[in-house]
């Protein structure tokens, strides 16, 4: 508000010493111009002698002001001579010699070489400036000009007085505009943004269901304070599911552990009871457990150096096509074994894509462990490289059963299993496909499961060149 009452009154300040400026070098033209005129006009003897014809000075000021005044001071000049040129005294005569305009006779002077007025009344003091008249290379006598303590005529003040009224009241029209606006500006942006930072303080204590509401008008907002409320709102919702994730996935990670764990105390206590014999086949029993104790482990602190990105990639150029032939060639064998039938068919030319041929790898072991666990036999398991364009696109599909389908989007959700069909009894972790997921994004890739024409499950990555 300062700064702008601040400009106002510069910008009134401005517009009033540009004009003062303006009409005080538009007198000093004018006497300049006497000047000019008076050179053909007089001599150095007239001076002496004073025998100079007051008409001549007259006309000089006339014709000065009618060669630097605008249109309108020119007709006032001649509608002024008009006047005069009317202008009878008492006695019903007119004037020999008709005064000079008023607008320079009181502020020039003729005067002779020492300075002494011939007409007008200006004497030599501070202040006043001389002009000389040149006959030839003479110098015979000078304009004296004293700038008026108000260079203004009284039409220029009054007109000066309404531009300066006229420019205040619209300053204070605007002013007033401005505040409003400003004011609603403000309290459009400041609710909202108190009511994030009201919500980022619940967010701070742990409070991850906030929703930031906004008033009808307010919720309409497309510009950033628009944004920020949605994104803050997103935000809140993610910290909500991410920490009913965690409270989820702390819940089952005790629950898996727990179940290997109480299957192994039941077993050594009743070997320890007696109730069991110490046999090679209890001891089997208790190393299969151990061993799938350690392979949940194992697959934990996979996942954990996963999403912390501490998990290391050796990225270089390898070729997919012989990575599967290899995977597919080592495991033919289990799934002949299992009464499964193992396929691999390429489509295209191979080429390399840039990656890490160990997690490659271990990717598609884990997508082949799954469907040997998870098909019935007799049925066949199809493994596919299509290889077209920039994009290389693998697919495993297997045979029955099948996975629901509102099951799908959540199979790459840690610790889940579909029920009956994938459960605890096959030996599954329920963290592969979670790791699949993060060594296909590692690989900026694309991974997604959809039921397959066999029967199962279809699993679909995509990779980049």
């Amino acid at each position: 508000m300062i700064l702008i009452a601040v400009i106002l009154a510069f910008n009134v300040y401005s517009f009033y010493q540009g004009l003062l400026e303006y009409v005080k070098e538009k007198e000093i033209t004018a006497v300049k111009k006497v000047a000019e005129l008076m050179t053909t006009r007089v001599t150095q003897e007239e001076i002496k002698l004073r025998r100079i014809s007051p008409r001549d000075w007259n006309d000089a000021i006339k014709d000065s002001l009618l060669s630097v005044g605008d249109e309108d001071e020119r007709n006032e000049i001649l509608r002024q001579e008009q006047r005069k040129r009317n202008y009878k005294d008492s006695s019903g005569r007119q004037p020999r010699i008709p005064p000079p305009p008023a607008a320079l006779a009181k502020n020039i002077a003729l005067t002779d070489l020492d300075k002494v007025p011939v007409f007008g009344e200006i004497l030599p003091e501070e202040g006043v400036n001389y002009y000389p008249i040149y006959k030839g290379d003479k110098l015979t006598a000078y304009v004296a000009h004293k700038p008026a303590k108000s260079v203004f005529a009284k039409q220029e003040e009054e007109f000066i007085r309404h531009q300066v009224i006229g420019y205040l009241l619209i300053s204070l029209v605007a002013l007033m505009v401005c505040v409003y606006i400003s004011w609603q500006l403000a309290n459009r942006i400041s609710h909202p943004v108190m009511l994030v930072a009201k919500g980022a303080r619940q967010l701070s204590s742990g409070n991850y269901g906030i929703n930031v509401e906004l008033t009808n008008s307010e919720s309409k907002l497309k510009d950033e304070i628009g944004r920020l409320v949605k994104d803050f709102n997103y935000l809140s919702k993610v910290l909500e599911k991410n920490e009913e994730s965690r409270l989820n996935w702390s819940s089952d990670i005790a629950h898996e552990l727990r179940t290997p764990v109480a299957v192994l105390k039941g077993e050594i206590e009743a070997i320890v009871d007696g109730v069991r014999p110490l046999s090679m086949e209890s001891v089997d029993s208790l190393r299969e457990e151990v061993d799938m104790l350690e392979k949940m482990i194992a697959d934990l602190r996979l996942l954990t150096l996963s999403d912390a990105g501490a998990l290391d990639y050796h990225m270089e150029a390898v070729d997919l096509s012989s990575i599967l032939r290899q995977t597919v060639s080592a495991m033919e064998p289990l799934f002949s074994k299992a009464g499964l039938t193992l396929k691999y068919t390429l489509r295209g030319k191979s080429r390399s894509v840039h990656g890490d041929r160990a997690r490659l790898k271990q990717l598609i072991n884990n997508l082949l462990s799954n469907s040997l666990k998870y098909t019935d036999a007799p049925s066949e398991v199809v493994v596919s490289l299509d290889i077209q364009n920039n994009l290389q696109t693998i697919t495993v599909e297997d045979g029955a059963p099948g996975v629901p389908t509102e099951s799908l989007p959540l199979l790459f959700e840690r610790l889940y299993r579909v029920d009956k069909s994938r459960s605890r009894s096959t030996g599954g972790s329920g963290l592969g496909m979670a790791i699949c997921k993060n060594i296909v994004e590692a690989h900026d890739g694309t991974i997604c499961c959809s039921h397959s024409a066999l029967g199962g499950l279809k699993v679909t990555i995509t990779f980049k060149d």
